[in-house]
């Protein structure tokens, strides 16, 4: 039998007849849209995060003065929260807005999604890259 791979413990499954056969992780408890719990927000005030023919994506809005500026849909990478766990409890994404990556990274926390965002300039401006985190409840879907 072949030993796979690994750089600590959590990457192996608990025995080898446990090896899943594809490996798939489902988005299903992050889809949905994601408001964001700092009505303040200079960062990132919503995220819709959607599932659909096997797609899993992220559409990310920025904080605007009066007005919340859509990123468009980005492709999400689903995590689960083991090896062995088939459900995901985190994401990535990133996006390139020319002048500038950004790289998002988030995890359910008790319903609560943090979002860590990590951008960099490239555009010679002169601003300095930085890290931000932002918390999202999820909001209640329409009767």
């Amino acid at each position: 039998m072949e030993t796979l791979p690994y750089t600590r413990a959590n990457d192996l499954p608990p025995t080898q007849a446990e090896r899943p056969s594809a490996a798939s992780v489902d988005p299903s408890a992050l889809v949905g849209a994601w408001v964001s719990t700092n009505r303040a927000t200079r960062g990132i005030v919503k995220l819709i995060l959607a599932h659909k023919d096997g797609r899993f994506t992220v559409q990310a809005f920025g904080a605007l003065p009066d007005v919340a500026n859509d990123w468009g849909e980005a492709e999400a990478f689903a995590f689960a929260g083991g090896v062995e766990v088939h459900d995901g409890v985190g994401f990535k994404a990133f996006y390139d807005f020319g002048f500038m990556k950004t790289a998002l990274a988030a995890y359910l926390n008790k319903r609560i999604l943090v979002v860590d965002s990590y951008n960099t300039f490239k555009d010679g401006s002169g601003r300095r890259n930085y890290f931000s985190r932002d918390h999202f409840y999820q909001e209640e879907a329409a009767p």
